[in-house]
């Protein structure tokens, strides 16, 4: 790490703490801003929030205290990923537990000693800005790996366990957690296993910044050539398990598992921690310690819900009253509970500005229509809204399916073409024959002004411009569970500031009015012409929904997008 490049913000009430800390910084080599107390941390790094590398952060202070911070910080995805390294007089172990289950995990006790101040502010910021190049290697991967089913890779060097790291997360759901621990276990296969760095020659090299070159010089020795780590992989419909060896002696891993108040003061030996609690549902060592099995979970709180549903619809009749049904309205509040609360829309506006609003109405207690966002990263959101052919329960069941299907392709979320494709895959083993969805995904990349989408046989994305102008896209695409070997294109839309961006299904062009009337493409373009600069979802279709006839006779969505 280049100090150079750091900048550090100091959080401390006592003058005299933030000079010393300062010093000794600036000294070598970081850039330093300071705060006096939670308050005005908050305040600044609000304002700023890409501006620092870490935060060293004191307990105890007066206004907004560091605990209360560390928390503020921890729910905004700005800030969430900086490294904060709690000071404090007191190493109360239930305080320093406390601290690390808040998201501190390193920790300088006070009075500072100036060795530990450096070492543990240089491994901070090392470890933060190795799992952003792994976050960046991420983003720029291919999705072949999504293919896999099973496999056996060796890697040498920490070089190309990094490599494969990427490369294996990608074909993950929640790879950006994944990649870090996957990360952290084939970095300790290396440096403990094959080469025999321990915990305490590791903390010795750290402090005399020579860690790096002793895993290379390691590494380059005859045993260091001819050891290898083994990674075995196997896609399960439930799982996805890792069984990582290396050829070493093996460690004892026991203490390891969690960080614990004693190792919270020293500038490694949280990666097994980190790896076990942020990247994996389980994880276990063999004996020795040579050997380590990790699995993720496939499913997903909708795929649960969905075998509830399914459990409910097989104990109904066929002439079971639809909308009186216990078990039908079980399902339906199951169902709601798919769509993003409304706190992720308020947190999306809080990010980055985007005010995202919807209309979901089914056309009977269940219905085969849903929306979602996710968040891509800083500057890009994703989108979707897909239609299931059919109605009711049948179309419930496969909505349940989209849900859980969704999740597990967040690897390719930022490739809206590769998106489609790798869903419409996913469906044709699941969907029986003559089911499909049809549905329309993209990405509102804020940082390049583009609305990247694909679409699958859905109404086209429409842009009301600040001059009131409406720009069609395209909808046009394979319906998605027709074929395992679909391609779709990726097309793009410019975005401007104060922009309106809307989806919908087509239940909102094909559903009559009371006379009989359909909407229309050509009736949406009108209704989003008409809206104001500040249009919701429900504002643009107030004039469709006062009118139309009801029940629906099909399913409707629709999702609003405003740009800031």
């Amino acid at each position: 790490m280049c100090a150079a490049l750091a900048r550090a913000l100091v959080v401390d009430d006592e003058r005299m703490n933030r000079e010393v800390i300062v010093a000794n910084l600036r000294a070598a080599g970081f850039e330093t801003v300071t705060a006096e107390d939670g308050l005005q941390a908050w305040e600044i790094l609000d304002a700023h929030p890409g501006a620092f590398d870490v935060i060293l952060l004191d307990r105890r202070m007066p206004r907004m205290d560091g605990m209360e911070l560390l928390r503020k910080l921890k729910d905004d995805s700005r800030l969430d990923h900086i490294p904060v390294i709690m000071q404090t007089a007191y190493a109360d172990p239930e305080d320093v537990t406390a601290g690390i289950k808040a998201g501190a995990y390193y920790y300088l006790a006070k009075p500072l000693d100036r060795r530990l101040l450096l070492s543990v502010t240089e491994a901070a910021i090392a470890d933060h800005q190795r799992r952003q190049r792994l976050l960046d290697d991420l983003d720029k991967r291919t999705t072949a790996m999504l293919l896999l089913d099973s496999g056996t890779f060796r890697f040498r060097t920490l070089d190309e366990g990094h490599t494969l790291a990427v490369a294996l997360a990608r074909a993950c759901p929640q790879a950006r957690h994944l990649v870090a621990g996957l990360s952290e276990l084939f970095t300790n296969a290396v440096e403990h296993g094959n080469l025999g760095i321990g915990y305490d020659e590791k903390a010795q090299l750290l402090e005399n910044r020579r860690w790096r070159q002793e895993v290379e010089a390691r590494l380059d020795t005859p045993q260091g050539r001819a050891r290898l780590v083994e990674v075995e992989v196997t896609r399960q419909t439930e799982r996805i398990c890792f069984v990582i060896r290396d050829q070493g002696d093996g460690f004892d891993w026991r203490g390891f598992g969690q960080i614990s108040p004693e190792r919270a003061f020293a500038p490694h030996g949280r990666g097994i921690a980190l790896a076990r609690n942020l990247a994996f549902d389980h994880m276990e060592y063999n004996d020795i310690g040579n050997q380590v099995t990790a699995w993720i979970d496939m499913a997903d709180t909708s795929a649960d819900r969905g075998q509830a549903v399914c459990a409910i619809a097989s104990s109904l009749k066929v002439d079971a009253p639809p909308l009186v049904s216990e078990e039908i309205q079980l399902a339906r509040a199951m169902q709601l509970e798919l769509l993003p609360p409304q706190k992720s829309l308020d947190d999306l506006l809080r990010r980055s500005g985007l005010l995202l609003s919807a209309h979901f109405e089914t056309s009977s207690s269940l219905g085969g229509d849903l929306w979602g966002m996710q968040v891509v990263d800083q500057y890009r959101t994703g989108l979707w809204v897909a239609d299931f052919s059919g109605h009711g329960l049948v179309a419930a069941l496969n909505v349940f399916r989209l849900h859980a299907l969704v999740a597990q392709c967040a690897p390719v979320a930022d490739m809206p073409a590769a998106f489609l494709a790798e869903l419409s895959r996913r469906l044709s083993e699941l969907l029986p024959v003559g089911q499909y969805a049809t549905m329309i995904y993209g990405v509102v990349d804020q940082s390049a002004g583009l609305f990247r989408y694909a679409a699958a046989a859905m109404p086209p994305p429409l842009l009301r411009r600040t001059d009131g102008r409406v720009e069609k896209g395209d909808g046009a695409g394979l319906p998605l569970g027709l074929s395992a070997r679909v391609a779709y294109a990726e097309r793009q839309m410019a975005l401007s500031p104060g922009d309106l961006l809307f989806l919908s299904s087509d239940g909102l062009a094909d559903n009559p009015d009371g006379d009989g009337n359909k909407l229309g493409n050509g009736g949406i373009k009108t209704l989003i012409e008409a809206s104001g600069q500040e249009a919701t979802a429900n504002s643009v279709l107030a004039p469709f929904l006062a009118r139309v006839a009801r029940p629906l006779r099909d399913d409707l969505t629709a999702v609003c997008c405003r740009l800031p």
